[in-house]
């Protein structure tokens, strides 16, 4: 199937980029400065593909769309937009475009857009390609963009559902990379509700909330008389996820003589109840899930080398929001919808001053955060269209890393050791609050070790009790 495409932008620079890569994968191609140049040249020639720039000088694009489909009705038009006109990439999808794609522009995300436009333009699967991506704000997402409860059209996201597709047969190992929110514990449970286990327990332990002390126990079950209070035998995690899946969540969290007894449990697939003499056998697929950079910890001598490699058979890693922006939308019309039903709350619309600031915002809390602040939303709109997103992390963020007046007497070097203290101690105490001074907590969110953390402590004259009584903040 020969593929000429045709691309529509003003800048020569992204026209060239766009001709080394194509041309590199074997496509025709051909440029146009503007809808006039592109209108002439699709009357000239047949084009499969056309990747149109939505802020094109003098150009309506959704007129333009029209154009080219009443031309060409096999033409698939993909839309390039900048970060802060998403407003006009979603009424380019009710115009028919067959996609968006955000500026700068990712190659690898763009030659998946071109396979997947090639699919549906083959005759065997053009029925499969008329839906479009969102109908309207506040509708459910197209299907191809959503693996069981997991949603993005981010390139990055479709390779993790092609990777969990080759897993549904295979029984290894899987270690989930991504920061805190990115919805690490879903992808566990995506994996294992797609695989031969899906009958069977899928059973979560949250490596970092349980006690050094009582973790083994928890993982392994004891015997009864084991130690103080052992009153009767207790199975552990490992024996009530048989036949299934445990989920080990903040694994880099666990201390040494745990991780030797899980090195086992990954080679031999038994192990003792603590107290206990007799070896127990279990059948049980194991994921794990870290914020922290475990290669990093093996370098430090803080994690098992062997048993790093055991569990990095499968890396997934899921990028933050901040690197996946292109997905907001589809987020946000998820949220909406969920929480229109749960609430019962008729809201349906949302603003573009809102998604345009949503945009902006960096994320730190990942999709949770998204969430939370679409609930925060629905609950707080009168009526049915959300006019305004309060984004309270945005404002404390500000806050955070603002300082003070700075002295233009003093040595460069010495005025960026004051703004960086500065920052550190706002920022440690925002850490501190948020957590109620749980120093575990706050050293895994800001990735130090707790040492490091008591030292910076003691620099700012900060004590966890002092936290401790403060009412959690809202992040």
């Amino acid at each position: 199937m020969s593929i000429s495409i045709l691309v529509v932008d003003n800048d020569s620079a992204i026209q060239d980029s766009f001709a080394k890569n194509l041309k590199s994968w074997g496509y025709e191609v051909d440029a146009a400065m503007d809808g006039q140049q592109a209108i002439s040249l699709v009357k000239q020639k047949a084009y499969s593909i056309i990747f149109l720039y939505l802020m094109l000088p003098g150009c309506n694009s959704q007129q333009l769309i029209r154009q080219i489909k009443a031309g060409q009705a096999n033409t698939e038009v993909i839309v390039t937009t900048d970060l802060d006109s998403t407003d006009k990439a979603v009424a380019a999808m009710k115009a028919s475009a067959f996609d968006f794609i955000l500026k700068p522009l990712n190659f690898e995300h763009v030659k998946i857009l071109i396979d997947r436009c090639i699919e549906k333009l083959a005759p065997a699967k053009e029925a499969d390609g008329s839906k479009s991506i969102i109908k309207d704000i506040g509708s459910i997402t197209d299907e191809k963009y959503c693996y069981d409860k997991l949603i993005g059209k981010n390139h990055k996201m479709q390779e993790i559902y092609r990777l969990i597709n080759t897993l549904k047969d295979i029984d290894s190992t899987v270690l989930i990379m991504g920061a805190t929110g990115t919805g690490k514990g879903l992808l566990a449970r995506t994996v294992h509700y797609n695989s031969v286990r899906r009958d069977h327990p899928f059973i979560t332990v949250d490596c970092g909330a349980i006690p050094e002390t009582l973790l083994e126990s928890e993982l392994f079950g004891y015997e009864k008389g084991a130690f103080t209070g052992a009153l009767r035998r207790r199975i552990g995690k490992f024996e009530q996820a048989d036949k299934g899946t445990i989920f080990m969540d903040e694994i880099g969290d666990i201390p040494m003589p745990t991780q030797q007894k899980l090195l086992r449990v990954l080679q031999e697939r038994r192990f003792e109840r603590l107290g206990g003499d007799n070896t127990t056998e279990v059948d049980v697929r194991i994921i794990t899930a870290t914020n922290k950079d475990l290669r990093k910890l093996v370098e430090e001598g803080n994690f098992r080398e062997d048993l790093y490699y055991r569990l990095n058979i499968i890396p997934i890693y899921i990028p933050p929001l901040r690197e996946r922006l292109d997905d907001l939308v589809l987020l946000v019309t998820h949220f909406m919808e969920k929480y229109r039903e749960k609430l019962k709350k008729d809201v349906r619309t949302i603003s573009q001053d809102a998604l345009n600031a949503m945009m902006r915002y960096h994320w730190p809390g990942n999709i949770r955060e998204l969430e939370n602040l679409m609930e925060r939303a629905i609950i707080m709109t009168p009526g049915k269209d959300i006019i305004k997103i309060d984004i309270p992390g945005e404002r404390r963020n500000k806050e955070i890393y603002s300082f003070g007046k700075i002295d233009a007497n003093l040595p460069l070097k010495q005025v960026k050791r004051e703004i960086i203290e500065q920052v550190e101690r706002k920022y440690l105490k925002e850490l501190l609050n948020k957590n109620r001074g749980n120093i575990n907590q706050v050293a895994r969110q800001a990735k130090i070790d707790n040492k490091t953390l008591y030292e910076k402590m003691r620099k700012f004259n900060y004590r966890k009790e002092d936290f401790k009584r403060l009412p959690e903040q809202d992040l």
